[in-house]
């Protein structure tokens, strides 16, 4: 069974606002893709979305926390551009996620 794992680090805050210290923890999640053929473009965009929700699963939901949205935001895009560099990796042949959002 064929997987990879998008890591990326996921920002948590544990200190008080006056002296906020960003402690960041490792993120890891496993996207399965056994089932897709990457070369064909509807089912980069099938991985494309599996690796969006796993992002946003791991990397949390967006709060009234304006700093911890940044934190959230970051988290994602370090994921996405993660797996973007693995899912290339999948295949000897040219393979580009289905979307760059």
């Amino acid at each position: 069974m064929k997987i990879f794992t998008a890591a990326a680090i996921a920002a948590s805050l544990f200190a008080p606002v006056a002296a906020q210290a960003d402690i960041r923890e490792p993120v890891t999640v496993t996207v399965r893709h056994a089932d897709l053929d990457l070369l064909r473009a509807d089912h980069r965009a099938q991985l494309d979305a599996r690796i969006r929700r796993a992002a946003m699963v791991a990397c949390g939901a967006v709060t009234t926390d304006l700093h911890r949205n940044n934190d959230i935001t970051r988290c994602r895009r370090e994921m996405m551009a993660d797996a973007a560099i693995k899912v290339a990796a999948l295949s000897t042949a040219p393979v580009a996620l289905a979307s760059k959002n």
